[in-house]
């Protein structure tokens, strides 16, 4: 406890000295916070300094930029572009500390369990380093150690992360609406995962099943004996950067021919196996002396189920045919709104997108230039678009200029088009529509079979007193606004018809008591009646509505 209060206070001042003051209070940190550290409305909250707090909150943070960077669908496209720069390289950690590490797991030193083992780092990141060995056997590794002390550290500021998150999200509506504490739920998974090099182990695996009919493709093996939650150990893979094209070009390697099959490799993971590399930069990517194509790095995958791959299939051929109403269908059905939702207005965007394919060739359409521009759609409409599905049109950025840097005429866009329409056409092979014929009557049938249950529970939940109903604060005070505006509306035109009727029967009944006074008295009326007339207009007229954190 008294540790994760120093780093409370620790965040705190890295705040105050980059001068996010505001966003310290808002976040919770007030009583951290060093007293005339600045403003609460005088926040600078430019992307380039919100980058250079993250890299010195460290690790978690770091990681969390990385993520922001992966989602242009919840966030302005400048602190995408800012975060992305963001890198978890760090110095390697002292090779008696590792050794160490290796040594609780399996009760041995690494010159025990390996028949060599350099002790250089060949890589060190925020959470582990990699280090070249070779076992007894004469096979050469890649080991990769969990650094000491990441486990708890990255636990603690995730649970950190989380109330600050929530904090911001009940004083920031804007923050509220891309849903903060959602986007570190799911960081935390992630960050979670990648802490256990199991599951790279599994996935890497995996990879190698679903690719063994691939011919010239190389997925490393994993040495499951010398593979713990905090030690991998897998095959070393070298070869040429898949992007070196002058080295490519020296040794004999056809490279148009060459990025034909690595795209095809990894468009079928997405579209025939649904798992896939979410990161296959030219860095995990090598090309043997023999043209066979090795893939490392399994940390950062994706999955898409066969309905997500029918529905993105169904957004793809209606891109392409630049059906407008068609690809506003298929973008709510992938990504239902948040809130209220205006069909129109989406159309028209919608619209907009699909005249950027008027008379233009697919090879001149750029992925990354039409993935900027749905998900600024997305982000506009306040659509919930699927973190896989953002996972997935970040790794056809990153294939299309991949590509495009092998072969400069790959036409990605005219795969991604072949393929969908191949995966579309399969939905209507008779077995295929009789397996989804099947699934809706076993669900129509289950839903027959519990209609009842769910009527006799509503009936008691009925006759127990009602059905309760939740409502947002936000959405309940335009409501007590108007409340509260046709209640004085109502109390003025009851004092003014008051007015009316006494200073009526006054004049009838005293008309010759009153004499001189009559015309202040009439006079006087009438500008009470002016008075409450206008208030009456006044408040009659239409509302703009009010801006969320107005």
């Amino acid at each position: 406890m008294a540790g994760q209060l120093q780093r409370y206070r620790q965040i705190a001042q890295v705040l105050a000295r980059h001068g996010l003051h505001a966003v310290g209070v808002r976040a919770g940190l007030g009583r951290w916070l060093p007293h005339g550290s600045g403003a609460l409305s005088g926040d600078d909250l430019r992307p380039e300094l919100l980058v250079e707090t993250f890299e010195e909150l460290g690790t978690t943070f770091i990681k969390l930029g990385q993520l922001i960077s992966t989602r242009p669908d919840l966030f302005p496209q400048a602190y995408c572009d800012a975060f992305a720069r963001l890198t978890d390289g760090t110095a390697p950690v002292p090779f008696e500390e590792m050794d160490a590490a290796v040594r609780e797991d399996f009760g041995a030193s690494v010159d025990d369990l390996y028949a060599w083992f350099d002790r250089t780092a060949l890589a060190s990141a925020s959470i582990g380093q990699a280090h070249r060995a070779r076992l007894y056997d004469g096979r050469r590794v890649v080991v990769k150690i969990r650094k000491p002390g990441v486990v708890e550290e990255v636990h603690n500021d995730l649970e950190i992360m989380r109330n600050l998150a929530g904090h911001l999200a009940r004083s920031s509506q804007a923050l509220a609406d891309v849903d903060v504490v959602g986007v570190v739920d799911e960081f935390s998974r992630s960050l979670r995962a990648e802490l256990d090099y199991l599951g790279e182990a599994r996935a890497c695996e995996q990879f190698a099943h679903n690719l063994a009919d691939t011919p010239g493709v190389h997925v490393p093996w994993v040495e499951w004996p010398l593979t713990t939650s905090r030690v991998l150990t897998m095959e070393e893979l070298s070869g040429l950067r898949i992007d070196d094209a002058p080295a490519l070009d020296a040794a004999g390697i056809d490279r148009p021919e060459l990025a034909h099959r690595a795209v095809a490799v990894l468009m079928r993971m997405v579209f025939e196996d649904g798992f896939f590399h979410a990161d296959p930069h030219a860095g995990n990517l090598f090309v043997e002396p023999d043209g066979t194509i090795g893939i490392i790095d399994f940390g950062m995958v994706g999955r898409v189920g066969k309905p997500m791959r029918r529905q993105l299939s169904r957004l793809i051929l209606a891109l392409y045919a630049q059906d407008t109403e068609a690809l506003t269908t298929a973008l709510i059905e992938i990504a239902p709104p948040r809130g209220g939702l205006d069909r129109g207005v989406l159309r028209t965007d919608v619209g907009r997108l699909t005249g950027w394919f008027d008379g233009r060739a697919l090879a001149d359409i750029q992925v990354d230039a039409v993935a900027d521009e749905l998900l600024g759609i997305v982000r506009r409409h306040r659509l919930a678009l699927p973190p896989e599905v953002v996972r997935l049109l970040r790794m056809l950025v990153i294939v299309d200029g991949l590509g495009r840097r092998i072969d400069p005429g790959l036409d990605l866009t005219e795969v991604l088009h072949r393929y969908a329409g191949r995966l579309v056409a399969e939905q209507l092979r008779p077995r295929e529509v009789a397996g989804r014929v099947r699934d809706a009557t076993l669900m129509a049938a289950e839903l027959g079979l519990d209609l009842p249950g769910y009527a006799r529970r509503l009936l008691q939940r009925l006759d127990m007193g009602g059905v309760d109903v939740n409502i947002r604060a936000s959405e309940l005070e335009p409501l007590v606004d108007r409340l509260e505006r046709t209640g004085d509306r109502v109390v003025a035109a009851l004092v003014v018809a008051a007015m009316i009727t006494g200073g009526t029967n006054v004049l009838v009944a005293y008309r010759d008591r009153l004499g001189r006074f009559a015309g202040p008295l009439v006079a006087g009326g009438g500008a009470g009646l002016t008075l409450g007339s206008a208030y009456l207009a006044w408040t009659s007229r239409p509302r703009r509505p009010r801006t969320p954190g107005a």
